[in-house]
């Protein structure tokens, strides 16, 4: 959606025109210092299937660059990196027999420009384990010392095809018909203002109901509005990501095929539309649209300390088994934890419970002035009305930074709900460089692209939930403690606390304190190499460990 990829008061000011693609995918800003390749080509010279085309079409690409010095590699599902870092992003579509290909290589290219234009999503980031947009990309000038000229790269790149995908490139204009046609369709349609806003709901406006899947071939979302005095019925329905699929066209009609429908047929109506209508997705499959859709009618709300909460679930509905229930950190919401509760649910069997927390996502906006308490208050008041109006009686607790602190805070205070405990990144108490760490988020905040990528996530909420983390933890002296440790010394559940041990905002001795308080009863993990957020910095291992966690939590009388 526009308003979720670019910001448009931003690139309005400045003068930057806006496109839609209609190969589709996330949001691309475009200036002097890249330059753009297309191939159109027939689809049976390269194979018939769009993940086998982009990998053949990608390695091309790749080795034309090596001619001009660069050690460029393709990486799945799309881009062309150099050690780790972008160089090129490529999408394509298939109509019919042709495919559609295209490309952006970065020559000379400032990556603040793009950080002011575009709404960077944080998934992108996370995914790779990066905290900054501008380590994401590099660009010829930096790899090489020069900036190569466009002839040069030209003729690398068309070796690279030449070689590669066994065309022969020849030199050539454009017709007198085919410039009239592209100017017809570019007045007509494709560059007409009605087609670039085609897909968009204004950032602060949220959705009725929302949820994103995050899988291998992509990120899905789905943003539906309903109606019908029982809100019953879908009024409409948007379907966007960063993905392929093939032909474009079918989201359209996918869209127009929800639209009416009742909420319970919904997903039948996903499948069905698949089944009549086959699509290349790679990487996808039309049960994760249709988990999408679902996971966004089954969104649920509840009023929790006389506040609105917003929330799902997934997974078995709570019974004789524990519930999973998931908390996320100061600054997160229930779309950071992407796959990660799904995997946990399909090892363990256990249903689980992901919400928004106040102030985050889709729930309620805080106020100020902001409570120093938070944690407690969360721990003692908040989850435990969550817990009762799903349903939940017994729960294991899996929390990420402020939400560990909250678990382990219940798990104290109301030992015989809490069966087990997962924390990741928890802390006790204020340190030099958690505080440090804070106050640069502050002037990325204030003068880089934190605050339009938190704006994804959080909306209208973005300022109040930012505030209250500087007025409450600048406010703090070093080693102030949260209050918590009074009731977490008296959880009788296993607990397993996990610490990457590069880890910026805390150090170790926060789960050195954390041992004095659970003799016998915490099980450390301090991960080499991973950072503050070891979920999705060595998700294996965590996978791995909470999974073990839970199994033997559940199968405690």
């Amino acid at each position: 959606m526009l308003s979720h990829e670019v910001r448009l008061e931003h690139c309005a000011a400045n003068g930057i025109e806006l496109g839609r693609r209609i190969t589709g995918g996330g949001g691309l800003y475009l200036d002097e210092g890249q330059m753009g390749w297309e191939l159109v080509l027939d689809r049976r010279a390269l194979g018939t299937d769009l993940a086998v085309i982009t990998a053949r079409i990608c390695a091309a690409a790749a080795a034309g660059l090596k001619r001009l010095g660069v050690p460029a590699e393709f990486r799945p599902r799309n881009d062309i990196e150099v050690e780790g870092r972008k160089l090129s992003g490529t999408g394509g579509v298939i109509d019919g027999d042709i495919v559609f290909f295209q490309g952006t290589l970065l020559v000379d290219f400032d990556p603040l420009r793009m950080i002011e234009a575009l709404r960077i999503p944080v998934e992108k980031l996370a995914r790779r384990d990066l905290e900054d947009a501008r380590r994401r990309v590099t660009s010829l000038h930096e790899i090489l010392g020069r900036v190569p000229p466009l002839e040069e790269i030209h003729a690398a790149l068309l070796e690279g095809f030449r070689e590669h995908l066994g065309l022969d490139p020849q030199w050539g204009a454009s017709t007198e018909d085919e410039e009239r046609l592209a100017r017809k369709l570019f007045d007509e349609q494709f560059g007409s203002d009605e087609f670039v806003h085609l897909l968009d709901v204004p950032a602060g406006d949220p959705p009725e109901v929302s949820a994103t899947l995050v899988r291998r071939g992509g990120t899905i979302r789905a943003d539906v509005r309903l109606e019908g005095p029982a809100r019953d019925r879908v009024r409409e329905a948007l379907i966007t990501g960063d993905f392929f699929l093939s032909p474009p066209r079918a989201l359209y009609d996918l869209e127009a095929r929800l639209r009416g429908l009742a909420v319970c047929g919904a997903g039948e109506a996903v499948a069905a539309f698949f089944a009549e209508r086959p699509c290349e997705m790679p990487g996808l499959s039309p049960l994760d649209f249709r988990e999408a859709v679902e996971q966004a009618l089954a969104q649920k709300t509840f009023r929790a300390a006389g506040h609105r909460l917003r929330g799902h679930w997934r997974g078995p509905l709570p019974g004789a088994r524990p519930s999973l229930v998931f908390l996320h950190d100061a600054l997160g919401s229930v779309r950071l934890w992407r796959d990660f509760p799904d995997q946990l649910v399909k090892a363990t069997g256990c249903g689980a419970l992901l919400y928004d927390r106040r102030g985050s996502g889709d729930s309620e906006p805080l106020a100020p002035p902001h409570d120093r308490d938070y944690l407690l208050r969360e721990a003692l008041e908040s989850l435990p009305e969550v817990l009762d109006q799903v349903g939940v009686r017994q729960a294991i607790l899996v929390g990420q930074s402020d939400g560990a602190s909250i678990a382990l805070a219940f798990a104290g205070a109301f030992p015989g709900r809490a069966r087990g405990v997962i924390a990741l990144s928890p802390h006790l108490f204020v340190e030099q460089r958690t505080l440090d760490q804070i106050r640069g988020q502050i002037r990325d905040f204030e003068a880089g692209d934190l605050k339009a990528r938190l704006r994804r996530h959080h909306g209208a909420n973005t300022e109040s939930l930012f505030a209250r983390l500087v007025e409450v933890w600048t406010a703090q002296a070093l080693g102030t403690s949260w209050g918590l440790e009074r009731h977490v010394s008296q959880a009788r559940c296993p607990v397993l606390a996990i610490q990457g041990e590069d880890d910026e905002f805390f150090s170790v001795a926060q789960l050195e304190a954390l041992a004095a308080l659970l003799p016998g009863r915490l099980e450390r993990l301090r991960i080499p190499g991973s950072a503050h957020y070891p979920l999705h910095q060595a998700r294996n291992e965590v996978l791995a460990a909470a999974i073990r966690l839970v199994q033997a939590a559940a199968a405690r009388p």
